[in-house]
């Protein structure tokens, strides 16, 4: 990628880059006045800059308070997963028929290299083998790419590389938790022979096994994430009979209605969004 060439293309990089790696939390608040200061810039480029990130679907709308880093939801995250499922079968037919000897050797060397980060793991201490489990996270993500350039397919490649910073952001809500690596280092082993074979109906298969196997895998994320919360929260009670049987109600914001099923009451609770700021 050439050097960007103005300021305002500098600072949009720079915070791409700061979110997709993690650098900000998820739930940060982010202020044009603290990221200039950050930064140290005027606050115009990085007005522009929270705009186009914006439109990527990395930070939420405008608010009071700021913008925050987007977190994908368990429908969000099926969706994502079904446009990867149509666009990755169309990136493996092209790369069956197009992939040079070079680029199957690339494929090859990124699997070799995913399988010493994951014996990394096994073998290393615990920080080692944080380490080497983004290693394998980031090698997992080349590997989808190589296939797309492979395609020589320039719209799978465009199409792809927008639900990309998508699938990003949802790794980096459940890194902790994050896959199966020995089952995904198969299925990848699987669809490169496939596509080395240029035997188009079995990568096709494999592809679509493969992430089918992952969204099911997230789905189980989400819901252990959902039932840990659920055990943790305090229980909402009835201000009036003290009663816990209430129901949510809809909510405005940042305040979510309740009616109470005994008594009829209704009332309002501030909801807990565990949010942070840039500098905390």
């Amino acid at each position: 990628m050439p050097s960007p060439k103005t300021l305002h293309e500098r600072i949009y990089l720079t915070l791409r880059t700061s979110i997709l790696s993690g650098e900000f939390k998820l739930g940060a608040r982010l202020t044009e006045s603290k990221l200039a200061k950050r930064l140290q810039v005027s606050r115009t480029p990085v007005r522009e800059a929270i705009r186009r990130l914006q439109q990527e679907r990395l930070l939420t709308s405008d608010s009071p308070d700021g913008v925050t880093i987007v977190e994908i939801s368990l429908d969000s995250a099926i969706h994502l997963y079904d446009c990867r499922i149509a666009l990755e079968q169309l990136a493996v037919t092209g790369a069956c028929f197009h992939a040079t000897p070079a680029q199957l050797e690339g494929l090859e060397q990124n699997l070799l290299a995913s399988e010493a980060a994951l014996s990394q793991q096994v073998s290393r201490s615990t920080t080692q083998q944080g380490a080497a489990a983004l290693k394998q996270l980031d090698l997992n993500y080349e590997f989808h790419q190589l296939i797309a350039e492979a395609s020589q397919n320039p719209w799978a490649i465009s199409l792809l590389d927008q639900l990309s910073n998508q699938v990003q952001l949802l790794r980096l809500q459940i890194l902790e938790d994050w896959l199966d690596v020995e089952a995904i280092q198969k299925e990848h082993w699987q669809l490169f022979r496939a596509i080395k074979d240029r035997d188009e109906k079995a990568a096709r298969k494999a592809i679509t096994d493969h992430l089918e196997h992952s969204k099911k895998r997230v789905i189980q994320v989400f819901q252990s994430h959902r039932a840990n919360y659920e055990q943790t929260q305090p229980a909402i009670l009835c201000p009036s009979c003290r009663s816990s049987r209430v129901k949510k109600n809809g909510h405005r914001q940042d305040r979510q209605n309740y009616l109470c099923k005994d008594c009829g009451r209704q009332f309002i609770e501030t909801m807990a969004y565990h949010r942070t700021d840039i500098d905390g």
